[in-house]
């Protein structure tokens, strides 16, 4: 039944600096499964070694950074080895953090990437569903999690932690008690656009190109009329011979010359890739985290001042349009990049005492 307790609740540990979780030192991890909303996904569990206080473990929903579309995207199966470890393994130094202070973590791969179909990038609602089902199934990944919870994500996953904090509860008993967005994408439509202008590559190109592809894919699970324009004269000539690596490949290997990576973004549409990008666009903006309301919890952005994927400006526009709606904000500029502010001396430590604090609340 969809969204129901998980399947399987234990899975095989992962070896000391072998598997997911390699980056954490203070708890235990393994992989289960759970039931999301479109069937069954996978996920990764990270446990204190303290025990459980009265009432259960409080719980962090961790959403990844973009890691790729499909199942070789799934950070549950990242090991130090894997092309894509360096994002997978983004949020190890906060998730040790929160297992200091007895906070367990879960981290979902997300639909389409732990999952049979496509993975919806970017659309928030699909991808915060993920994180509420898995928060949804905790009783049956390890009864010593308890009802609150808290929805955190990087990047891609910060989209799916704010549009997460607007939905409703996952279940009768769990008590959200704050959302926290490190580097949350808005505005991709005015990104994209820019980078579509120019017709030529450019230094980190080749990442851009394999970004489009996963948006157009993933918007096309929303939109008829995008899906029909990618079978039809959307795409041009190199991105309709590669589009089968989104099914396949990481976000490393689709940017490399032989996949996305060797088509510039300014030539990724065909004849009709005027009205192709117009749909994108749109998708763009009506998943905007900026347009999002109704946060009963306070929020907390930690936003970068040299963020090449959320440009400053845009962070900033975020930031204003969520204290005119009245948002409990606690907003942080670090002096990083866009992956950078992840790293132990910037946010991490901050966010845990943010989260720690609200489960005091």
């Amino acid at each position: 039944m969809s969204g129901s307790a998980a399947r399987a609740g234990s899975g095989s540990p992962a070896g000391p600096g072998q598997g997911p979780g390699a980056g954490i030192g203070h708890g235990s991890t393994r992989i289960v499964r759970f039931d999301g909303e479109g069937g069954s996904e996978s996920g990764i569990l990270h446990l204190p070694r303290a025990a459980p206080r009265t009432g259960g473990y409080p719980v962090v929903v961790f959403g990844h950074m973009t890691t790729g579309g499909s199942a070789r995207s799934a950070p549950s199966i990242g090991h130090p080895g894997h092309p894509e470890w360096r994002r997978m393994s983004q949020g190890d130094a906060l998730c040790d953090l929160l297992l200091q202070r007895g906070i367990a973590v879960l981290r979902p791969d997300y639909p389409g990437i732990g999952s049979t179909g496509v993975h919806p990038y970017l659309l928030g609602r699909p991808l915060g569903d993920s994180l509420r089902a898995m928060v949804r199934a905790r009783g049956g990944i390890d009864d010593r999690l308890g009802d609150d919870w808290v929805a955190v994500g990087h990047s891609e996953g910060a989209v799916a932690a704010l549009f997460a904090g607007v939905a409703p509860e996952p279940d009768a008993t769990s008590r959200l008690r704050g959302v926290a967005a490190v580097t949350p994408v808005t505005r991709m439509d005015l990104s994209i656009r820019w980078t579509r202008a120019i017709q030529g590559a450019f230094p980190g190109s080749g990442v851009v190109s394999a970004l489009i592809g996963l948006m157009l894919r993933g918007a096309a699970t929303a939109d008829e009329d995008l899906r029909t324009l990618l079978d039809g004269e959307g795409l041009g000539p190199a991105a309709r011979e590669r589009w089968r690596d989104l099914d396949r490949l990481c976000l490393t290997e689709l940017a490399a010359r032989d996949s996305w990576g060797g088509i510039p973004p300014g030539r990724i549409g065909g004849r009709d890739g005027s009205a192709l990008f117009a749909r994108l666009y749109a998708s763009f903006r009506a998943n905007d985290v900026a347009q999002l309301t109704g946060f009963r919890t306070p929020v907390r952005i930690d936003a970068a001042r040299f963020d090449e994927v959320a440009p400053a400006p845009l962070s900033s526009r975020l930031l204003r349009a969520y204290r005119r709606a009245g948002v409990e904000l606690t907003a942080q500029w670090w002096p990083s990049h866009h992956s950078g502010t992840m790293r132990a001396r910037h946010a991490p430590p901050h966010v845990a005492a943010w989260i720690a604090a609200r489960f005091e609340e």
